[in-house]
């Protein structure tokens, strides 16, 4: 019997090996053929809240936040790649994973034209994202802005006690090691230095922002919006704006969508490589086919899990980090 198990076990691990073989020929197929072509336009995605994630590989998720930064890395290395279009779908995230993607964009429009799009929602830490790109496109409709910081926690101490009689006993080696506990209520103190961390990385984002759109200049030949400073500090305090109103006070550049976009950035690449310069688009972030073959098995996996996140504000999914978000 346990002969046989093994024997199993065994054959189970060849049709892996197989099966891993053929995903390494087809995903190294697939980068030949993305360092070969010339003259592209690589389009991305940033799907769903920004954080870290280790949900890469075989059945990742391409419009995560992390291949999203893998994705801008790699086109850093392409030498055939001519500018970047990154469609924006989410409201915002953990501070540091936004900053991430935020420096990665910054580095890249050094050398190439950047445009974000975007779509139903890009606020918060999707719009620190889009603000480091050389220009912004946005629906009329497009839900953006929301420029601020949430800190989030969970007390519960009152339900423990009074309703279930427990009484949580801490042993600590300083005043503040377990700030943010649901245990016990939150002191003063704490607060105020909870309110530092917030006041800290809201004063992160602005400088972000004026350093992406305030003070970016550029001899791109395509429309751009100015974004004053005033303006900026006036209208960051959590607000949400439309495509249309974040245009007019200078937070997007032009309303539209990836036709303009793709219209826009031909222009911009011609400019800055050859007037004569012929581009195609590419889908950077594509899954190869044998993520694709079993990507199923992957959202049948997560498909509990998801519902129960669906269920609850990420406010409290990425809780005790400060985060740029919009619920």
């Amino acid at each position: 019997m346990k002969s046989e198990l093994i024997a199993k076990i065994v054959i189970l691990l060849c049709i892996i090996s197989i099966l891993v073989g053929f995903f390494n020929i087809d995903r190294k197929t697939q980068h030949k053929d993305i360092i070969t072509n010339t003259n592209k336009i690589a389009v991305m995605e940033l799907e769903g809240p920004i954080a870290a994630s280790y949900e890469t590989g075989f059945f990742s998720k391409e419009a995560n936040a992390s291949n999203l930064l893998k994705s801008l890395k790699a086109v850093a290395l392409d030498p055939n790649i001519r500018g970047v279009i990154i469609k924006i779908n989410s409201p915002g995230g953990t501070v540091a994973m936004s900053q991430n993607i935020y420096n990665q964009i910054i580095k890249l429009r050094k050398t190439m034209p950047v445009i974000a799009v975007m779509d139903d929602v890009a606020a918060s830490g999707g719009y620190y994202i889009a603000s480091a790109a050389d220009r912004i496109i946005a629906q009329d409709g497009t839900m953006t802005g929301s420029i601020g910081v949430i800190f989030s926690f969970i007390d519960y101490h009152n339900l423990l006690t009074d309703k279930l009689n427990i009484n949580p006993v801490v042993i600590k080696s300083g005043q503040y090691k377990d700030i943010g506990s649901g245990l016990r209520e939150m002191s003063d103190s704490e607060k105020v230095l909870m309110q530092d961390i917030i006041n800290d990385s809201y004063n992160q984002f602005l400088e972000a922002i004026k350093i992406g759109r305030v003070d970016r200049k550029d001899n791109y030949k395509v429309q751009k919006t100015d974004l004053d400073y005033n303006i900026l500090k006036q209208n960051a305090d959590g607000r949400v704006f439309t495509g249309r109103q974040a245009q007019k006070l200078g937070f997007v550049d032009i309303t539209g969508d990836i036709d303009t976009a793709s219209q826009m950035i031909e222009i911009m690449a011609r400019q800055k490589f050859s007037n004569s310069l012929k581009v195609k688009l590419v889908d950077y972030s594509k899954q190869n086919s044998f993520s694709n073959y079993f990507s199923s098995f992957a959202e049948y996996e997560s498909k509990n899990n998801s519902i129960l996140k669906s269920l609850l504000p990420s406010s409290m999914i990425l809780s005790k980090r400060p985060l740029y978000l919009w619920e």
